[in-house]
């Protein structure tokens, strides 16, 4: 049983309303009123939240923090992302050292995992989704990604970080540096 405020993982997830684009187009996907291309444009515009194992002040970036990520036998590995910081408070007592949600650009996530992981999205809610690392290549190949937390300068394939999100890698022309994603 989780802590008090939370509900058990074993339980159905509480009533979640959609309140961010994101969300709003995964329910219309849900229902097919929304194509898939368009909820995959809105997770490259919109923040994310990762779990990772200390805290993510933003204005005290530590590098050397890492983002959670499960193993699984059908999807490889997947990174685990929330649409909003509350939607991880369900599951984050039952995550250990990984119960601190941090907000990252959804560009930077697709443009910065490793080739071999893909994402999973608002896990144990019923709005979210699974894709896998192929699933992501597709998504990199077809809309392209500039790898930076806070974007570049607006042209294809600017902004920054290397593959991978190597920790401590700070983006071209200066400022924060990446947090390690896997």
């Amino acid at each position: 049983m989780s802590e008090a405020g939370q509900t058990p993982v074993n339980q159905p997830p509480p009533t979640f309303e959609p309140n961010a684009e994101l969300e709003y187009l995964l329910a219309g996907a849900q229902t097919g009123k929304v194509s898939i291309i368009t909820v995959y444009q809105a997770l490259l515009r919109a923040p994310l939240y990762a779990m990772f194992d200390r805290s993510m002040d933003p204005e005290n970036l530590d590098t050397s923090a890492n983002a959670l990520v499960f193993e699984t036998g059908d999807m490889g590995n997947l990174m685990v992302l929330f649409t909003a910081p509350e939607h991880s408070e369900r599951i984050s007592s039952d995550l250990g050292e990984f119960a601190h949600p941090g907000q990252l650009a959804g560009e930077y996530v697709v443009g910065s995992l490793a080739a071999d992981t893909g994402i999973i999205l608002n896990p144990g809610h019923e709005y979210g989704m699974k894709l896998s690392a192929a699933g992501l290549a597709r998504l990199k190949g077809d809309f392209g990604t500039r790898a930076g937390p806070q974007g570049g300068s607006g042209e294809p394939g600017a902004g920054g970080g290397p593959q991978g999100g190597a920790s401590g890698s700070a983006p071209p022309g200066g400022g924060m540096p990446f947090p390690r994603l896997n």
